[in-house]
Parts: structure tokens; sequence; C-alpha cells
């Protein structure tokens, strides 16, 4: 038996993995698809986005802005009124993601519902599974590591 695909099928296979390969490259980054799905709420300005990550330095993620413009999948808007602001919002190609996040949480319900215990609530199965960072903070909560107490002086 022949497992070997004939050449157009092969090119074809080998674009679809590199065009995979290139979306997950430009999305890859601790804050990246969160920024990009909070933009497609609406635009926002820096200030009012970074504090939705407030564990984050605002070094770390104006570099994560940056890369996300350099992209192309958001664009940056200088308002002319004083006091002066910048207004960040998606581009025409970043809201096509926000198609891609809905099937990306579709898939992630159907992974959670076939690997978490009866019982088990879902964000509680995505906390206590996957994050592993020391902090990483979303709007709303703040998941830190297991048996860590923090201290109030």
């Amino acid at each position: 038996m022949n497992f070997m695909k004939n050449s157009k099928e092969k090119n074809n296979t080998d674009y679809e993995l590199a065009a995979l390969l290139l979306m997950s490259q430009l999305i890859t980054g601790k804050w990246k698809i969160p920024i990009l799905w909070y933009l497609g709420q609406g635009p926002k300005g820096f200030n009012e986005l970074h504090r939705l990550f407030i564990h984050t330095s605002s070094s770390i993620f104006t570099r994560q802005i940056q890369d996300l413009q350099k992209e192309g999948l958001i664009k940056r808007e200088i308002c002319n009124e004083a006091p002066f602001r910048v207004r960040y919002s998606l581009t025409e190609i970043g809201e096509k993601l926000i198609s891609v996040f809905y099937s990306m949480i579709e898939w992630s319900d159907e992974y959670i519902k076939n690997q978490k215990e009866d019982g088990v609530s879902n964000i509680y199965f995505i906390k206590h599974s996957f994050i592993t960072d020391k902090y990483k903070a979303y709007e709303g909560f703040t998941i830190r590591p297991k048996n860590k107490q923090l201290k109030y002086n």
C-alpha cells in the first residue's frame, strides 16, 4: 500500500501546515490572544486595555501591543483632542480572528467535557490543569499557583 500522497496533495498539505504555523506564530505571546479578544469588543485606549491585565508590566504589555501592530492585527489611532489619547482597535484581518477564537472556544468546551471529572467546574479545570505561570491575571480574577498564600502585613 502506498502511503505517499501525490505531489499536488502533498504541496497542499505542506501549505496548510505552513499556514497553521504562521497563525500560531502571529498569535503566540503571553498576552496576544487576550489583547485581541478584548479589542474584539471594541476600540480601547492603552490604559483601559492595560488595566485588564493588572499584573503585567507596562513594558511587556507595550511590546505585545507593538508586535500585534507590526503583524497587522491591530491599529493605533492618535485622537486629535486634548488630552492626547491613543486608541487601539482590530484591523480588518484582525477582526477575522474573533470567529476563529469562537471556534477555539467550542473546541475547548469539547476537550474539557472529555477530560475533566464530574463535579468539577470548567474554570477550575482550566486553572488547575494548565496554567503554570507564577501569575496570570485576567479581568476579574488572578490565577495563583497551587499552595501559595498571600501574606498580608
